[in-house]
């Protein structure tokens, strides 16, 4: 760039926007105001199994064993994401599962991502710029904050904050940016040693992010094209960079293939190529209507009809619905032409237009996604679109500077306002439900969720409501007639619940390949079979389930029942035993062990398997609440009375504890105690029964 001008903001205010705990306290601010609305949310959608189910996550024990799997366990999908876990772990110590400490963190995470960027974009300006001089040291400072700023509290970006799942978006973020950072700060090092320090640190930092979620490879690519283009060291250090970078991307291949394979859910076809590119214009033109003006936000967003887009020649005749297609192509051709112009920020706005294409590339559909489009996808590339704003407003005069910066002022407050109003959608998992689906979001999957949340509070009439609406819209999503067989089966109405869960051993095996979570078909047959008097049906049933689901507990838990009920409890040992010596990890099936080897006359087996269970979760008393009965049966009062305290110390609120203390107590004589331990059982039954 041949000359600059004098546009820079008063130097005063841009000396306060180079300070960085100033910059620091700005975004944790932002982020705070904009995300307060969810600290009061629950657990919904993916919450209810990630910081719910998942076995891996609630003991220190786990902090390897997450490395050997997949994020979700009974599903298809390959997420390999064990930092995510160990983020999940760190935060049930903190905050208990109190899912308002896993929100804050959430918050946290993205203000700490949004801090780091613009660490990262001061330094990448001045090259964009033409350098750091006196006239540009004021606006590169202004444009850095600005962008950070817009990019913390865009509404975009709520399924990647306010729910908790998300997160794995604003971890990867962090790590690869300070990634980044430390890369140039290796390259500026001088001295062998020092630089080799940096350089190893950035490689850490770099796998962990890539251990947080996949999209770290496109940071990746991202700081490689900086390198390539803008990047010191001559060809020798870009050549020693892109080294660094392939010893950090095969370092993950290894960790990644240490998960036991699995076969992912089987697609159709894929498209044909024009039908695949007229869906990554509207995509194109869907994020960038959100990234303008993120009105209509919702979880589940599918932007195809089979039919429009089958061939080019089916989209004319449906060119009226083609909007968001002409909106991609405009936002496209938008783009070209502003790299094209020839005016003060073109590198910059050059940047910024290759920083969203290469973060776009991945999530266009010109590859198969498990989704059209979805909000969160947009969060790395999102920050392509700001730097390009930024090369643009770089473009101006002086006063149209100032009026940009007051109106980006007032945008950030407006936007801060959208995101803490889109924050009351997650505030529980029907409001969920109910707003994703009245904004259109009426997927088979949201529908199903609704369905299963009236079913988990005994809302049988509405279940069935919305089931059989789900089944006329989507008459192939096997899953909701599963669903809709076990609502009629609790509600007794056994002959039609059948109809719904019998299906031939071909068909109940295609369902499994192409859905998750089909096994409670047979669980709930099952049940119908052996409440008809035919166990030995019933049974059968487990067992065949349990071969096609070997991982699933819950089979082998009911076939266990039954087998004590038909053959004794040795039987039901054997049958839990083999589980629980499989999946070590696995705290349900150790605690019904002990059980079951209490009730067959093996106290030091039993409390073998409650010491097991017991090292699997911090904060769950159960494990040692066991060893305590059995050792009070053994008449070894002191020894129950030292692991029920135990017990109370994980747990203080479960009101089975004191009533078990309260006996150990008027065993030992203790009867004053012994009442006050049965005062505060009532006291925290009567306080659950008022919740």
């Amino acid at each position: 760039m041949s000359q600059l001008r004098n546009d820079e903001p008063p130097a005063r205010v841009a000396h306060w926007f180079r300070n960085r705990l100033i910059v620091l306290l700005l975004c944790v601010g932002a982020a705070l105001a904009a995300y307060a609305p969810a600290l009061s949310g629950g657990l919904v959608w993916d919450d209810a199994y990630l910081v719910g189910q998942n076995p891996f996550f609630k003991s220190p024990v786990f902090g390897l064993e997450v490395f050997r799997h997949y994020l979700f366990f009974d599903s298809f999908s390959t997420y390999y994401r064990p930092i995510q876990n160990w983020s999940y772990m760190a935060d049930y110590w903190l905050w208990r599962g109190n899912p308002a400490g896993y929100h804050l963190t959430n918050i946290f995470l993205h203000a700490g991502a949004g801090y780091l960027l613009w660490l990262l974009l001061q330094r990448l300006f001045p090259g964009l710029v033409g350098g750091t001089t006196r006239k540009t040291a004021a606006w590169v400072s202004c444009a850095a904050l600005f962008v950070s700023l817009l990019w913390v509290v865009h509404p975009v970006h709520n399924a990647a904050v306010a729910y908790i799942s998300g997160r794995a978006d604003s971890l990867a973020a962090v790590f690869a940016l300070l990634a980044w950072l430390l890369a140039l700060h290796a390259l500026k090092s001088q001295g062998r040693a020092r630089r080799a320090g940096w350089a190893v640190a950035a490689g850490l930092s770099m796998l962990v992010a890539l251990g947080a979620k996949e999209i770290a490879l496109i940071w990746l690519v991202l700081f490689l094209t900086h390198q390539w283009w803008q990047g010191t060291g001559g060809l020798r250090g870009r050549l020693a960079t892109t080294g660094a970078v392939l010893a950090v991307v095969s370092s993950y291949a290894v960790l990644h293939s240490l998960p036991a394979h699995r076969v992912p859910m089987e697609d159709g076809p894929p498209a044909p190529l024009a039908a695949r590119s007229l869906l990554i214009l509207r995509a194109l033109g869907d994020y960038t209507g959100l990234l303008i003006f993120p009105d209509t936000l919702r979880m589940e967003r599918t932007l195809s009809d089979e039919g429009v887009l089958r061939s080019a020649a089916a989209w004319r005749t449906h060119a009226r619905g083609e909007w968001l297609s002409v909106f991609g192509l405009l936002a496209l051709l938008g783009a070209a032409q502003l790299c094209r112009w020839r005016a003060p920020g073109q590198a910059m706005r050059r940047a910024g237009a290759a920083w969203f294409g290469i973060a776009f590339l991945p999530i266009s559909n010109l590859f198969p996604l498990n989704a059209e489009v979805a909000e969160h996808w947009i969060y790395l590339a999102s920050i392509g679109v700001l730097i390009l704003g930024a090369g643009v407003v770089f473009a101006w005069p002086a006063r149209a500077q100032r009026w940009a910066c007051g109106c980006l002022a007032l945008a950030i407050v407006a936007l801060t306002v959208r995101t803490a109003v889109r924050c009351g959608d997650w505030s529980d998992a029907e409001t969920f439900c109910r707003r994703t689906i009245a904004a259109g979001g009426a997927t088979p999957r949201m529908l199903s969720t609704l369905a299963g949340i009236y079913g988990t509070r005994g809302d049988w009439a509405r279940q069935e409501e919305v089931l059989r609406r789900l089944l006329v819209r989507f008459p192939e999503f096997t899953p909701a007639g599963i669903q809709l067989g076990i609502c009629l089966a609790r509600q007794g109405r056994g002959p039609e619940a059948e109809v719904f869960l019998d299906r031939p051993a071909p068909a109940a095996a295609e369902t499994a390949r192409r859905f998750p979570h089909t096994w409670p078909a047979a669980v709930n047959l099952a049940k119908l079979r052996h409440e008809g008097g035919d166990s030995a049906a019933a049974l059968a049933i487990l067992q065949e389930a349990q071969e096609r689901f070997p991982e699933i507990w819950e089979i082998v838990r009911y076939r266990s029942d039954l087998l004590r009920e038909a053959e004794g409890t040795p039987a039901a040992v054997a049958a839990v035993e083999r589980f629980a010596g499989a999946h070590w990890w696995h705290l349900e099936a150790w605690l019904s062990l002990g059980h079951l080897r209490a009730a067959a006359g093996d106290p030091d087996g039993a409390i073998a398997s409650f010491e097991q269970a017991s090292r699997l979760d911090l904060y769950d008393g159960r494990p040692l609440a066991g060893v305590a009965q059995i050792e009070l049966a053994r008449n070894q009062s002191a020894a129950a009375l030292t692991a029920q305290c135990a017990a109370i110390g994980r747990d203080p609120e479960r009101a089975a504890h004191y009533l078990e203390l309260g006996a150990i107590l008027d065993h030992l004589g203790r009867s004053a105690e012994a009442g006050a331990a049965l005062r505060k059982a009532q006291t925290l039954a009567a306080r659950l029964d008022h919740s």
